[in-house]
C-alpha cells in the first residue's frame, strides 16, 4: 500500500495559480484551504468535499507547471498521512450515513461493529492509522484492543504539540483519542479531529487538563513534525462528552 501525503505548501499554491483562493501558503491545510479544495472540485466535476485523493492530485497535477518537491524540509509540509486517510470520512454519521461509515472502519480487516451502537473513537484512530501506516508496529495493548481509546497513550513515540499527534484524553472511566490539529493555548483546549464526535467524524475543541499523551508514529519521520497551528475557540462549542 502506498502511503498518500503531499506537500501542503505545493497545494496551496497550486489552487491559487488556478484561482482558488487558499488563504496564507503556510502549509496548514486549515478551512480556507479546504474551501479552496471544495470549490476546485466542484469545478472539476468531483465530490465536492475536502479530502484530497489520488485523483484530485492528478487534476491537480496536470493543471498547473510547479513541480511538486521531491523531499520535505523547513519550507515544505508533508500532510500526515493519516489525516489524508480520516479526511475521507469527515463529515460522516453514525446513523445517516451508516453504511458508508461501516465500511471504511471495516477497511483494515477489522472493527468493533455497528458505530451507532458502540463507541467507536479508537476504531476510527486505529483505521486512519493502520490504512496510512501499515508498518508501524503496536505496542502489545493495542494489539489485545485497538479500540480502547487509552491504550493510545503508548502509541508510537512521545511527542510535543504537532500538527497530526495521536492524541488521547480521558472521558470519566473510559477515554477518547483521535489526531490533534489545533491549539488555543489561551483556554488550553485542544481542536481534536476523529470519530464519534457528535456521533460524527469532525472537529471538535476538547480540554486540555483531559489530556493524556500526544503521540508520533515511529514510522513517520520525526522531521516531518510541525508546531500546531495556533487558534481561537472563543465561541466554539467546548465538547466534554464525545459521544
Amino acid at each position: 500500500m502506498t502511503t498518500l501525503s503531499y506537500d501542503v505548501r505545493w497545494l496551496q499554491r497550486a489552487l491559487q495559480t488556478l484561482g482558488f483562493d487558499p488563504g496564507p501558503i503556510d502549509g496548514i491545510k486549515g478551512p480556507a484551504t479546504d474551501r479552496a479544495v471544495i470549490a476546485f472540485k466542484w469545478s472539476e466535476g468531483l465530490r465536492p468535499r475536502a479530502y484530497v485523493g489520488p485523483i484530485a492530485l492528478a487534476r491537480l497535477r496536470g493543471a498547473v507547471s510547479e513541480a511538486e518537491p521531491v523531499k520535505f524540509g523547513p519550507e515544505t509540509a508533508p500532510e500526515p498521512p493519516w489525516l489524508v486517510e480520516i479526511g475521507k470520512v469527515m463529515g460522516l454519521h453514525e446513523v445517516r450515513d451508516n453504511a458508508e461509515l461501516r465500511a471504511w472502519l471495516a477497511s483494515d480487516g477489522s472493527t468493533l461493529g455497528d458505530p451507532a451502537r458502540f463507541p467507536w473513537c479508537g476504531d476510527a484512530a486505529i483505521t486512519a492509522l493502520e490504512l496510512a501506516l501499515p508498518d508501524e508496529p503496536l505496542p502489545p495493548n493495542i494489539e489485545r484492543n485497538p479500540y480502547w481509546a487509552r491504550n493510545f497513550a503508548d502509541y508510537g513515540v512521545k511527542c510535543g504539540r504537532v500538527y497530526g499527534a495521536v492524541a488521547s484524553f480521558t472521558r470519566g472511566k473510559g477515554g477518547h483519542v483521535g489526531f490533534a490539529v489545533g491549539y488555543d493555548p489561551k483556554t488550553h483546549r485542544y481542536r481534536i479531529r476523529g470519530g464519534n464526535q457528535s456521533n460524527m467524524v469532525r472537529d471538535s475543541w476538547l480540554a486540555g487538563s483531559r489530556l493524556l499523551a500526544l503521540r508520533w508514529p515511529s514510522t513517520w519521520p520525526a522531521a516531518h513534525q510541525r508546531p500546531l497551528p495556533v487558534m481561537n475557540s472563543a465561541g466554539q462549542i467546548l465538547s466534554t462528552n464525545e459521544a
